[in-house]
């Protein structure tokens, strides 16, 4: 008896269902995401589209490898220590990452998780870090495996006056004496990108930790919209004022003493 086509149906199916459940499944659920509001300091917006620039940046991160150094995303407290070692405020949720078209969580964690990088350095710090990793973080000296992309940047003599945009570096990593270190366009726009990613806001799936000054706020947030409430535009179920009616503990729905056209005796 030839099994053939019995084992050919039988991986086909096992494929088909595996891709329903990791391909259909995600996207039926989290495809329509839309913004969210964040819930402490001040209700807002969360989150907002990036920068043009950081968008370019985002394409410069992806093929200079940077992901399969880095994630980018905080993992809670039960299963590992990202918000111990400082790497984010909360944990990471899907909102996170409505606005990215090729979620970047990363492949290996060699390096620190960058999901909250922004909070942590700004363009010029990671400009420097891509210079020469060991220029920033004292800690990195002896210890960091990050290559250095130092052909993100030029090393020119200076002009009649240093370009604004040259790195600022200690002595011991500056360019020559009548040099300076320009860093290119895409150098800009990666750093852009890494300073821009921040996932600080406090939403209702991921609220600040209890005990604290954000949490306090929490229990008088609502995710209703802003300005709107159940009851009926300017009114309640009570009677109103003057009308005569007892009002009931509770309210009431008790209603006024009907007129006839009958003459009062």
């Amino acid at each position: 008896m030839n099994n053939g086509p019995v084992i050919f149906l039988g991986l086909f199916f096992s494929m088909a269902i595996s891709w329903v459940a990791f391909v259909l499944g995600p996207q039926a659920q989290l495809a329509g995401l839309q913004p969210a509001r964040t819930v402490a300091p001040v209700p807002a917006g969360y989150p907002n589209p990036r920068p043009g620039l950081a968008q370019q940046g985002e394409l410069v991160y992806r093929a200079s490898g940077c992901v399969y150094c880095h994630t980018e995303q905080v993992r809670p407290k039960e299963l590992g220590s990202d918000l111990a070692r400082g790497w984010g405020v909360r944990r990471s949720v899907a909102h996170d990452y409505i606005y990215d078209q090729i979620v970047l969580l990363g492949t290996q964690r060699l390096g620190p998780d960058l999901a909250n990088a922004g909070l942590r350095m700004d363009a010029m710090a990671v400009l420097l870090r891509l210079w020469d990793p060991r220029t920033v973080n004292h800690l990195d000296a002896g210890h960091s495996i990050m290559p250095a992309y130092k052909y993100l940047f030029d090393v020119r003599k200076i002009g009649r006056a240093p370009s604004p945009e040259a790195l600022v570096a200690a002595p011991n990593w500056a360019a020559p004496a009548g040099y300076e270190i320009v860093p290119r366009p895409a150098a800009r726009a990666l750093a852009a990108y890494v300073a821009n990613l921040r996932q600080e806001a406090y939403l209702f799936e991921a609220p600040p930790p209890p005990g604290s000054p954000a949490a306090n706020v929490l229990t008088t947030a609502t995710n209703a919209p802003a300005g709107e409430t159940n009851a009926p535009a300017g009114g309640t179920n009570g009677p109103a004022a003057g009308s005569g009616v007892p009002a009931l503990p509770g309210g009431t729905n008790v209603s006024a003493p009907q007129t006839t056209n009958a003459a009062v005796k």
